[in-house]
């Protein structure tokens, strides 16, 4: 089967890492799989240096009548000479796009990382990636197949097991964006030096709030304890990870939430909000932590907790691993995508 993957986004956040993963996937499947990507996005040599094939597009996202309707015609050039059975949509606002690019012979599945229902219509069906985006595009009277296939980890290396040190690091990243709530986190830290608790920490990402943050580490007089830094690569995510005591996910919604089953998949002791993707993922006090969300003080609570667990009790490392491996490695996630290739067929 001939397969296009369509991403438009040019940052490495969680859809993104999806993305990459379900090329690799599909291809060894042994699927014919071309990633079509935007012209400049940080994933191209990422797929690059993995030998699979990828091909990219220049246009402008503006919405107005002409650039959109150029913007149609590029991916219609790109994708129209390939003659693709079926097309991968990772990004809600492509499905409309592609539709119209490619009219209507080729069957278009969306990998819905989002709560809504826009462009919808324009889907043969749809993957998933949590019960609750599947839950509510049920409430929202979408017709068509629903599929729960949730985002995938790439356990590279071996993990090990760290202990709480003296002086934890705390650490999180993402796009910097409202809704992931690095605002809360910021204010959670500037308790925990409230009420003397030694740590550092880092926030890494980049986008529209990366001011506000900068300006809140100065509010909350985080300078020494706290740094923000740029994307996080593929090529040292593991490394990045490996060198944290305690992840957190503080987000206001989630659909799934990447980072958690890669964070988990590094042995990380992960605090997340209940958004509507983590609460499917972790056990609280298994193997994992869950909170409610835009509590600064609940989050401080938490953090503090997790640094003062006994050591020898301390089996969430474990228990998140093992959890990573047996839910949400490539190697058990491929198989329900591969199930779903056939049913397409």
């Amino acid at each position: 089967m001939k397969i296009i993957n369509f991403i438009s986004g040019k940052d490495l956040g969680g859809p993104k890492q999806s993305f990459v993963l379900y090329s690799k996937s599909l291809s060894d499947m042994g699927e014919e799989v071309i990633s079509v990507v935007r012209k400049g996005a940080a994933i191209e040599p990422i797929l690059n240096e993995m030998n699979l094939p990828v091909q990219t597009v220049t246009y402008s996202r503006l919405t107005q009548y002409l650039f959109n309707k150029s913007a149609i015609k590029k991916i219609q050039n790109i994708m129209q000479p390939l003659q693709a059975d079926v097309i991968f949509v990772h990004k809600q606002s492509d499905l409309k796009m592609v539709r119209e690019a490619v009219g209507n012979k080729v069957r278009i599945i969306g990998v819905a990382h989002w709560f809504s229902i826009r462009h919808a219509e324009y889907a043969d069906e749809f993957i998933t990636v949590s019960e609750s985006v599947k839950q509510y595009l049920i409430q929202e009277q979408y017709k068509n197949p629903i599929h729960v296939v949730p985002n995938m980890v790439d356990i590279k290396t071996q993990p090990s097991y760290k202990a709480i040190p003296e002086v934890p690091l705390i650490g999180s990243m993402g796009v910097f964006r409202r809704r992931k709530n690095f605002h809360i986190l910021i204010q959670s830290l500037g308790i925990l030096k409230e009420r003397n608790i030694t740590f550092r920490a880092v926030i890494a990402g980049e986008g529209r709030a990366k001011l506000e943050l900068l300006y809140l580490r100065w509010k909350f007089k985080l300078s020494k304890e706290l740094t923000i830094r740029g994307w996080v690569g593929n090529d040292e995510r593991e490394k990045f990870l490996d060198d944290l005591d305690i992840f957190i996910l503080s987000s206001k919604k989630e659909t799934f939430g990447m980072v958690v089953i890669e964070a988990m998949a590094r042995m990380k002791r992960v605090i997340a909000t209940i958004c509507g993707g983590p609460e499917f993922i972790i056990t609280h006090g298994k193997d994992g932590y869950l909170i409610e969300k835009d509590d600064a003080r609940i989050l401080a609570d938490q953090i503090i907790e997790v640094i003062q667990t006994d050591k020898k009790t301390d089996q969430v490392p474990n228990n998140a691993l093992d959890s990573a491996i047996n839910n949400y490695s490539t190697e058990v996630v491929s198989k329900s995508l591969q199930k779903l290739i056939r049913s397409v067929q």
